[in-house]
């Protein structure tokens, strides 16, 4: 992780994507597994719209940490950024 000049801590996380919902904010909330203990929820918001990623497909996204009280964790929120890499990077 990685303080950036607003003060926010921002991240970068590797999983599976195992759920893509939408949210009531008009956003969409991502959740990955095999993150390797690391973050594993993820918030899409309408004011940077982004492609949604394919369930089961492993990705890197990366944006700043944000404590989501209402599900008592940390998320990355916002996503500013995600992509799907070559298998052979993921896997080191």
């Amino acid at each position: 992780m990685k303080l950036c000049a607003s003060g926010r801590t921002r991240a970068t996380v590797a999983g599976r994507v195992v759920r893509v919902r939408s949210c009531r904010s008009g956003g969409w909330r991502i959740r990955l597994t095999d993150t390797g203990g690391a973050l594993a929820a993820a918030q899409i918001r309408p004011s940077n719209p982004l492609p949604l990623p394919r369930v089961g497909a492993r990705i890197l996204l990366r944006g700043t940490v944000q404590y989501d009280a209402e599900h008592a964790w940390y998320a990355v929120d916002p996503v500013e950024v995600w992509f799907e890499p070559p298998l052979c990077l993921l896997s080191r």
